[in-house]
């Protein structure tokens, strides 16, 4: 009893920088933490196909945040799907799922005591970043990510448009004629899906959900031209993405927002002059956008413009007490620990080497730098401090029963 209180007693003496190691230390026999890594969602956290490794600040952050929590780390790779089902549903019960995960007023009630996984909470946010769109650069030709419909296109459906598109592949755009027949048609019109092709665009309506709604003219207006615009599914862009493409679809015009399911497949769509516009983190795009080009050697245009006047997206991990009742506390802790003691501003700097933060990050990483404190007196009278250091499984009721047992002995 007496080693442990000791123990206690000099880790919580310890200061910040110095607890890293003596976690790392403890994690050694001590319960493991299952962890949900993104595999998509680079620059932040990334799967490597060569090395099946992880990479990205989130990633350094997540492992040493559960070091310093006391635990083993075990990850499992998630992609979008999953990662949407696990934050809906708790599906894969992940004890943490390291990804940049944006906090919406949605996802919170979601977390509360009656939604519908009350085990789940948010980490304080770890960084701010930028949801906006990118768009051709001025000048490209992408007649099959936006144009002008032939006659006979009656206020046709996506899919509809998506089957003309396949049927006139490899003509020339002022050669395009309307194609979808009358059966066709009615098919759409009572909802049935599309059925499969193995031309342009075929594959993709197996992976890519595309909106089934008719344009949303005004009576007697013709729809005359189309866009196709595209996002990551799972993402905070899809809710931006699908407003304003409601609210562009008027004067003859009709867009379908795609839902891609990873940002690899949302750049390759846009790159090869499928999507008039990308929605998502202006970071996760630009590293996209450049990854793409770098495997297919070639140089993907894009126009950032519109990124200057993006949304507020506010990431955070989102953390589990399904397993552990106090996990949530310590990788808190934990993470409060490492802005304090510099370890955030040395990964970033490490992994966007020369990159300036922006205004509002450099805010957040000085907010999350609480005063570390005082020296502690001997007696640890802070419960949350005193848990930080027990061994996994050590309870607080259990760490101040041992505590009087030592002072009434000696």
């Amino acid at each position: 009893m007496r080693p442990l209180f000791t123990k206690l007693v000099f880790a919580a003496l310890l200061p910040a920088h110095a607890l890293t190691y003596a976690a790392r230390a403890d994690t050694i026999g001590s319960e493991e933490a299952t962890v949900g890594v993104r595999n998509d969602a680079r620059p932040f956290i990334w799967q490597d196909k060569n090395t099946n490794g992880y990479n990205g600040l989130f990633w350094d952050i997540c492992t040493e945040a559960v070091q310093r929590a006391g635990y083993r780390l075990k990850a499992v790779t998630v992609n979008t799907r999953q990662r949407a089902e696990f934050l809906n549903m708790g599906t894969g019960d992940f004890d943490l799922l390291c990804d940049p995960t944006t906090i919406t007023l949605r996802r919170m009630r979601n977390f509360a005591y009656n939604g519908g996984v009350p085990y789940l909470q948010f980490s304080p946010i770890i960084f701010v970043a930028n949801g906006s769109y990118v768009q051709p650069r001025r000048g490209t030709v992408a007649p099959n990510a936006a144009g002008d419909l032939p006659e006979g296109a009656d206020n046709p459906t996506c899919n509809e448009i998506v089957r003309w598109m396949d049927k006139v592949k490899g003509e020339k755009p002022e050669e395009w004629k309307w194609w979808p027949s009358p059966k066709a048609k009615a098919a759409d019109s009572n909802g049935s899906p599309p059925p499969a092709s193995s031309g342009f665009l075929g594959w993709l309506k197996y992976k890519f959900d595309l909106t089934l709604s008719r344009s949303s003219q005004g009576d007697g207006i013709q729809t005359k031209s189309f866009a196709f615009w595209g996002y990551v599914e799972g993402s905070t862009s899809q809710e931006a993405a699908e407003q304003q493409a409601k609210a562009q679809s008027k004067d003859g015009l009709i867009v379908c927002p795609r839902s891609m399911p990873s940002h690899e497949d949302a750049a390759k769509e846009f790159c090869s002059g499928r999507l008039a516009r990308y929605y998502g983190d202006v970071e996760m795009i630009r590293a996209a956008l450049a990854g793409y080009s770098e495997n297919a050697n070639t140089r993907c245009g894009a126009d950032f413009t519109p990124a200057a006047t993006g949304s507020y997206e506010p990431y955070a991990l989102v953390v589990s007490s399904h397993h552990f009742t106090d996990f949530p506390e310590r990788v808190t802790l934990a993470l409060y620990g490492m802005f304090e003691d510099g370890t955030v501003e040395r990964l970033f700097t490490g992994h966007f080497p020369g990159a300036q933060k922006s205004q509002h990050l450099a805010t957040l990483f000085r907010i999350n730098s609480i005063p570390a404190g005082g020296d502690a007196p001997k007696e640890i009278k802070d419960p949350l401090l005193a848990c930080f250091r027990c061994p996994v499984g050590v309870r607080r009721a259990s760490l101040f029963t041992s505590s009087a047992v030592y002072v009434l002995k000696e």
